[in-house]
């Protein structure tokens, strides 16, 4: 299994995951929040293109991680992949697609992959995290999520990889010209990830050895890369594992598993 983030923030998300299934490639995106020109150039980058997609899982309706699915989908007929929550949320997919429906905690297999949905507080309308495995690794999404629970704990004990939430500094969303409306919704428990929250979930996440770690979401206004890799460095782990950051336009290299 390799995976990448083609883009990661609060402009658009987007992950790809290739995984060799009888000789084959088999390629899933996790979420679609960019345009269809914005992704073919992403995929092309990576010498694809969108009719290389087998198959998109959005884990909510929010326009950051679901805007391109409805023009990618009449572009190449590939289906797609959500809770009845998330379909009934916004009007675009409800009105243009015929989803395949995820219940919470109930594993699907998909061309040689299970995609496992785990319910997460955020403030959507049955939003999830996903979990990915093939026959010899398992990676983890973890995003827009306001607080870890122990049902998320439980669900990725056991992943090889994780891309994590790293959404907000604490002192720079309080001092931010944000409304305190906006402020209280970001930092509640249906909210997003603060940097503290992050680490700390990340401090006992490497505690057993894994493979990767992604920093992601990193919010424009309210994080720095900067901020981020000082965490991160403080993190003891395995000289092994790759550490990144998943970055709104390069998003990260190709991360293999094997």
């Amino acid at each position: 299994m390799r995976f990448c983030c083609l883009a990661s923030g609060s402009e658009g998300n987007s992950t790809l995951v290739e995984s060799i299934s009888n000789g084959i490639a088999q390629r899933i995106l996790i979420d679609c929040g960019l345009s269809l020109s914005l992704l073919k150039e992403k995929l092309f980058s990576r010498g694809l293109s969108p009719g290389d997609i087998n198959g998109v899982f959005v884990t909510h309706e929010h326009q950051d991680h679901c805007k391109g699915i409805v023009p990618l989908v009449k572009s190449v007929e590939v289906p797609v992949f959500m809770t009845y929550g998330t379909f009934l949320a916004n009007r675009e997919i409800r009105k243009n697609l015929s989803p395949v429906f995820l219940s919470p905690f109930k594993g699907i297999k998909f061309k040689g992959l299970e995609v496992n949905p785990i319910p997460v507080p955020h403030d959507a309308r049955e939003s999830v995290a996903l979990k990915v495995e093939d026959s010899s690794f398992k990676l983890g999404v973890l995003t827009d999520v306001g607080t870890i629970t122990k049902n998320i704990r439980d669900a990725l004990d056991d992943v090889d990889a994780l891309i994590l939430e790293f959404n907000y500094d604490d002192s720079l969303l309080s001092q931010s010209k944000y409304p305190e409306a906006l402020k209280r919704r970001i930092s509640s428990r249906q909210g997003h990830l603060s940097n503290s929250s992050a680490l700390k979930f990340a401090e006992n996440f490497l505690q057993r050895k894994r493979k990767a770690l992604v920093a992601a979401h990193l919010s424009s206004r309210n994080n720095s890369h900067n901020v981020v890799t000082n965490l991160l460095n403080k993190l003891c782990c395995e000289k092994e594992i790759v550490l990144l950051i998943a970055d709104q336009n390069d998003g990260t290299p190709w991360i293999n598993l094997d």
